[in-house]
């Protein structure tokens, strides 16, 4: 499993739940249930990619509209930094304030997206100090499935470790 595409998946999960709570928090408000309602692919594009500067001031205004919004859309900023850290305490530092708030939020969806990451953090924090990547590991997934094909199935499993070990050397 990678672990990156499992946080991106629950966060994702998370805004389009946020958004759709707040859309049927605003049924009485039809304009205002329209924008939050057609702003599902605003808020799950990141800020830099967004394309022409309407963008930018369309997903400024709904956040400062929307104070929920506002604050998963930060939150899942903040989120990403973890993967930026290359010393163990700073990112556990880091997962602790973005727990903390997540909890404090009081926005159901956030507090058990929170909830459920707790369990992978031992992941989380090893990425710190050991930042593979998907492809990486994938390409080593690959070339152990070609020795394992390539030798028709080895009898005995210290030989074939050994094969892995020479064919990634240091």
């Amino acid at each position: 499993f990678d672990l990156f595409h499992i946080v991106a998946k629950y966060g994702r999960e998370v805004i389009d739940r946020v958004r759709v709570d707040e859309a049927n928090r605003l049924r009485d408000d039809r304009a205002a249930r329209r924008v939050v309602k057609s702003s599902r692919w605003l808020l799950l594009r990141n800020r830099d990619s967004l394309t022409s500067e309407e963008q930018q001031i369309r997903l400024d205004e709904l956040l400062q509209a929307n104070q929920a919004l506002m604050t998963t859309y930060v939150l899942r900023d903040d989120l990403k930094q973890l993967w930026c850290y290359r010393h163990r305490g700073y990112a556990k530092r880091a997962w602790d304030g973005w727990y903390q708030r997540a909890m404090d939020s009081r926005i159901a969806p956030l507090m058990r997206f929170a909830e459920r990451l707790k369990p992978y953090l031992h992941g989380i924090l090893a990425h710190s100090r050991w930042p593979l990547h998907t492809s990486l590991i994938e390409g080593i997934n690959n070339r152990i499935k070609v020795i394992k094909r390539t030798a028709y199935g080895f009898r005995d499993d210290e030989y074939f470790f050994l094969k892995i070990k020479a064919a990634f050397p240091g």
